[in-house]
């Protein structure tokens, strides 16, 4: 019988103090550069967004005077070229302390960390696998990934290049007021 991990649980055991609010981001981009050592690309990229919400905010400040300032932090959104999530990768992140990079210091359970500070993780990947290219897309919340019967889809035609987009999206209030602007 296939042993399944109840995602809320795990991220529930992991402490993450409102410090380390970037830690998850931090994740994202290790990830990639992990993602792009992998990859025979030559042009090797990762494109890091910080997206706020458009609106200004006004600030008490100690003396009692109002001062703006930018809103805060919503997303992240993380773009690379590297090898992305083809069928090693997803399985590999479908199991928890998995094995697949262990010898890079990895436990495989950073992307719990993701859900730890944001509601949910969009990841859309598109990646060349056995000669043909595919295009796998899905949620990561804490019910798990969804669709749970995720199959990439096969792309038709030339012109595809790797790319993997993990947005960190619906940052919580605690770690989000605790970044800096």
């Amino acid at each position: 019988m296939q042993m399944t991990v109840n995602v809320a649980g795990q991220v529930g055991q992991i402490k993450l103090g409102q410090n380390k609010a970037l830690w998850p981001l931090f994740e994202t981009v290790i990830n990639s550069i992990q993602s792009l050592e992998d990859t025979e690309s030559e042009q090797k990229e990762i494109i890091i967004e910080a997206l706020r919400n458009p609106n200004i905010q006004l600030r008490m400040n100690k003396d009692g005077t109002q001062s703006e300032e930018q809103s805060h932090f919503e997303q992240f959104i993380v773009t690379d070229n590297g090898n992305g999530f083809n069928e090693a990768n997803f399985k590999s992140f479908n199991e928890a302390y998995s094995q697949l990079k262990v010898k890079k210091g990895c436990k495989g359970i950073g992307r719990f960390l993701w859900l730890k500070a944001f509601e949910k993780v969009i990841v859309s990947s598109t990646y060349q696998e056995n000669g043909k290219w595919y295009l796998r897309e899905f949620d990561f919340t804490l019910s798990g990934v969804s669709p749970d019967d995720e199959q990439p889809k096969e792309l038709d035609g030339d012109g595809f290049t790797n790319s993997t987009r993990v947005i960190l999206k619906g940052f919580a209030a605690k770690y989000r007021d605790s970044v800096a602007y």
